[in-house]
């Protein structure tokens, strides 16, 4: 597992951690173990791998972080805060593709970042958003700009979200700019009156409080929860979880008060029943969305908890065997400046690796694809150890000695 983190200096970090080998249980009591063959067993064990991208530069603080494929080949996909938006080499972090978001600048940066096999797709919280197409990219351009193909989204977003399997169906919220869903394909149109429809839904506010008060919104992250894009999940600044249901009501089917401090992120969990928050107060816990109850907390952090990402990730028509034998982590960046990772195997929700990674990171990614690269030396010792045994005789009981036995 290969962890990717960006952070408000413009660094791109690269993190490995060596497979925990599991060693027997000892049957004995507790002993006295030599020292020097502790010390020989550290010094064998794999080490961390730490791989830096690019260098410190506070204009370019990273923003939002994703994955992004070119010609057939897996990318980090960067939103810088100056406007740039690149595509990385996972490997070496060379700068493979460029583009540049002139809506972004000291009082707008990016809230949504997405990339597809044939769309660059932004926004940012003035409202502007893009779908850059892929193919039209110039190399011999120093300055590709991103194709703005709205600039009426509203103001004060906060977020903005593609349909993980339906690109152009998107959703925003933000600041007094309650849930909206619409087609990118209708956007596109030349057409005014085509352009109008392209908004498929619009939410409603819930109903006045018990004083009979307008009851105020502020969306900081949402998530769809189905393949059809007519479920939604949102997070609120007034520590609010929300379900919607489009296709049934405007106003949310589900409103759960989790907390006491404005949530922060929101991160779908080991499957579409279960979400992630975190808040300004270093809090990350699960709300199961079919009870509204607060579950597991994930604890040891001493500060606010900028991003998260869970291991492997449910997908919509899920029925891959190997990701439901798969134990699930959740990996999380925090302006403590640790990467931390959790089982979300067992009730403890341990802290499996911890590493202090300098600067104030601000988004997170986990290649689930990365394999640990295996010592060559140790696996031919291995081999040749097997080969021995295996070329030994098997020493078998004469029939002599077992009579003998028989006797006794």
């Amino acid at each position: 597992m290969r962890i990717i983190t960006g952070d408000e200096t413009g660094l791109v970090k690269s993190v490995v951690f060596p497979p925990k080998v599991e060693e027997p249980k000892r049957r004995s009591k507790k002993v006295k173990q030599d020292q020097e063959g502790e010390d020989e067993k550290k010094k064998n064990e794999p080490t961390m791998i730490l791989n830096k991208f690019g260098v410190i530069d506070k204009n370019e603080g990273v923003q939002k972080l994703c994955w992004g494929e070119l010609n057939g080949k897996r990318h980090i996909v960067v939103a810088r805060k100056s406007g740039k938006i690149q595509y990385l080499d996972v490997e070496t972090g060379h700068i493979e593709r460029e583009y540049r978001d002139e809506n972004v600048n000291k009082e707008s940066h990016f809230v949504g970042l997405h990339a597809t096999e044939k769309y660059l797709i932004t926004c940012t919280t003035s409202g502007h958003l893009s779908y850059t197409l892929l193919s039209s990219y110039n190399p011999k351009d120093t300055n590709n700009k991103t194709t703005c193909i709205s600039s009426t989204l509203g103001p004060d977003l906060y977020v903005m979200r593609v349909h993980p399997a339906r690109p152009h169906l998107f959703a925003t919220g933000g600041k007094e700019n309650d849930l909206k869903v619409y087609d990118a394909n209708l956007l596109m149109k030349e057409k005014e009156e085509e352009k109008k429809k392209a908004l498929v839904f619009q939410a409603k506010n819930v109903k006045n409080d018990m004083l009979d008060l307008r009851v105020k919104v502020w969306i900081h992250d949402l998530h769809f929860l189905n393949e059809e894009g007519t479920r939604i999940v949102t997070a609120t600044h007034y520590h609010q979880v929300r379900v919607y249901e489009t296709k049934k009501q405007r106003r949310p089917v589900s409103d759960f008060d989790v907390g006491k401090n404005p949530l922060l992120t929101l991160h779908i969990g080991v499957d579409f029943d279960h979400v992630i928050y975190t808040d300004t107060m270093s809090t990350v816990a699960t709300v199961d969305l079919r009870r509204g109850t607060v579950g597991s907390h994930y604890k040891g952090f001493t500060g606010s908890v900028s991003d998260v990402f869970v291991t492997p990730q449910p997908s919509f028509n899920d029925d891959d065997d190997n990701k439901k034998m798969t134990k699930p982590f959740l990996t999380s960046v925090s302006l403590d400046r640790f990467l931390r990772v959790h089982e979300m195997s067992t009730q403890f929700r341990r802290i499996e690796q911890k590493v202090y990674l300098k600067q104030r990171m601000t988004a997170v990614l986990v290649d689930e694809t990365f394999e640990f690269p295996k010592d060559e030396g140790k696996e031919q010792e291995d081999q040749e150890e097997n080969e021995m045994w295996d070329a030994m005789e098997t020493v078998a009981d004469s029939d002599k000695s077992k009579s003998k036995r028989k006797r006794a």
